[in-house]
Formats: C-alpha cells, structure tokens, sequence
C-alpha cells in the first residue's frame, strides 16, 4: 500500500490515473505522459503496430527477478467460452468451441488479434514460429515471460470470492483511501483486509 501510492504521491504517476478506465494506461503512455506502462497483455505495443517507428521505440521486457534471483511466476488468466444457459443451438455452440479450440485454430485466431493474448497452450507458441520470431521482440519478450516461464494460475481460480475482491476494486480503493482521502497506509490495509475478510466469509471452502 505504502510503496505504490508513495509512487503517485511522489509524482512518478500522472495525477489523472486516480479516474483511469481500462484504456487508459496505454493512452497515457502514448501521450509520453509516462514512460512505463505494467500490462498484462500487449495492448500497449499492437495499438501503435502500424506506425513502425513508434512501435521499435517501445521497449517490452519480462519481470525482474525475485530476491532470491529466481523468474518471478506470471499470473496466467484466461478467456473462456460461454454457453449460455436457455440457448436455443447448444449442440451448435458446442460444435464451434470444439473447432475454436483446435491448436492451429486458435493460433490463427490469436495472430489475427496480433499477439495481444497468449495462447492458452504452450505447445502452440512452440510449433508456430510466429510466436517466437525474433524480428518482433515485443511478441517474444511477452511469450516468454507470461506463457513459457513460470505461472500461476489466477486468485479466483482457487475461490470465487476473489472475483467479487476484483470487481469490488477493494485494493485500488484502499489506494484511493491513501492517495486521494489522505488515510494512512497502515489504516488503508486494515480497511481492505476487513472487506477481504467479509467478502471471504460468503464463500466458504469445505473439504468432501
């Protein structure tokens, strides 16, 4: 809590990213109004592609290693299909994720979105060369670090609670509450544990 608002207070953040959408981070790199951007995904780079002089003067790189000079695992989410229930063509919509999910077809759809998300499977980035040409080291740097380095998979995999966490925003409230409200970081962190706490509480675990 204390570190990265200290960021924000200590002006290394734009003063606007307090009211940021989705969109933002990467508008506000574009715009030079800072000079690193923390994504998940190569939104950033493929929005600048077809202006090849901005897109070489970006630089994309990997996590830094931990303390102890290990790779430090991604956090590896995915996007699903969805059936939704009272659909009218089930077997149909079936029938199309069986064809979407076939290795050479996602790849082909995955390049078509330029490399902006992984592959699910690290064997497709392994028998497509596209994944890993060097020519594009934007694309290799993502590849390496988010799908053939260590991940873990992500918080809500493990408990649902952790998705109402996320759309709660409870952590960049808490960074508000620092940033915006003037509440100590100590007080902020209590706050928001007592939210996880509560939100946790309606979702438990029990062992069959």
């Amino acid at each position: 809590m204390e570190r990265l608002s200290s960021l924000f207070k200590e002006g290394y953040i734009p003063p606007s990213s307090v009211n940021w959408n989705d969109a933002d981070d990467n508008n506000a790199f574009h715009s030079k109004l800072c000079v690193m951007d923390f994504d998940g995904t190569l939104s950033t780079e493929v929005a600048v592609i077809h202006n090849q002089q901005d897109y070489n003067d970006i630089l994309t790189m990997g996590l830094p290693l931990s303390n102890d000079g290990k790779p430090v695992p991604s956090q590896q989410g995915s996007l699903c299909g969805l059936i939704p229930k009272g659909a009218k063509n089930v077997e149909v919509a079936k029938d199309f994720l069986k064809y979407l999910i076939q290795p050479a077809v996602l790849s082909v759809y995955l390049k078509t979105g330029l490399g902006r998300n992984l592959p699910a499977m690290p064997a497709i980035a392994k028998d497509d060369p596209w994944w890993l040409d060097a020519k594009d080291p934007h694309r290799v740097a993502y590849t390496t670090q988010a799908l053939l380095g260590p991940t873990v998979p992500t918080f809500w995999t493990s408990n649902p609670a952790y998705a109402q966490v996320q759309n709660e925003h409870v952590w960049a409230v808490a960074w508000a509450d620092i940033m915006s409200n003037g509440m100590a970081p100590q007080a902020a962190a209590e706050k928001a544990f007592k939210r996880v706490e509560e939100i946790f509480a309606k979702y438990p675990i029990t062992q069959g």
